[in-house]
């Protein structure tokens, strides 16, 4: 391990973890120390660090557990920015969604965005109850012809945050987006339980 690489996993400093990194990782896990009960003062240490926005020092000669600290740290970051990027992607479809009689006072909005593996849909409800115990909500894609494909369940049980779904069926097929109230019963077709509607294009 070179001078460079040491630096890095015992001060943190310096380029982003790479598949050398990752190996140097591994071999710190391979030590004894690692396993031993942690430094009372390494966790006041690191937190002191991050909120004065230095680079942390050294505690002692070597800190093998800052050194994981920092390269964890170094990934979370980089999955959030990812996850972050999900989300502020602009969608391709954004469908108006409308309650049915049997939930008049229900509303929403659906956003689908075409990625790698399918289609990702975000739907976010305004006056749709949760689901009765015993029962949930699915998602369905429906095309013109009365073909039907599910996209998930959900239950709205806590906060309305929006419901994250999953098509893989083209939207341009499948233009209309549906909402069914179901029993938990190990049947996976459709009820004739439709609450909340929508269609793109409209």
């Amino acid at each position: 391990m070179n001078e460079e690489r040491t630096n890095y996993l015992e001060s943190g400093s310096g380029d982003p973890p790479d598949q050398d990194h990752l190996d140097n990782l591994r071999t710190l896990l391979r030590e004894e120390a690692m396993w031993a009960e942690p430094p009372a003062r390494v966790g006041d240490e690191l937190m002191r660090e991050v909120a004065v926005g230095s680079e942390p020092h050294m505690i002692g000669k070597r800190s093998p557990w800052l050194a994981i600290a920092v390269i964890l740290g170094a990934l979370f970051v980089a999955v959030a920015a990812a996850a972050v990027g999900l989300f502020e992607e602009r969608a391709d479809f954004v469908i108006a969604m409308t309650g049915t009689d049997l939930e008049p006072f229900a509303t929403g909005e659906a956003n689908i965005r075409a990625t790698g593996s399918g289609w990702w849909i975000s739907i976010e409800t305004d006056g749709l109850p949760p689901a009765d115990e015993g029962t949930y909500y699915e998602g369905w894609m429906w095309s013109d012809e009365g073909q039907g494909v599910s996209i998930g369940t959900f239950h709205l049980h806590s906060d309305h945050e929006p419901v994250i779904l999953w098509s893989g069926v083209d939207p341009d097929g499948y233009p209309s987006v549906w909402v069914t109230l179901e029993d938990e019963d190990g049947d996976p077709s459709a009820s004739d339980r439709v609450v909340m509607m929508g269609r793109t294009g409209d």
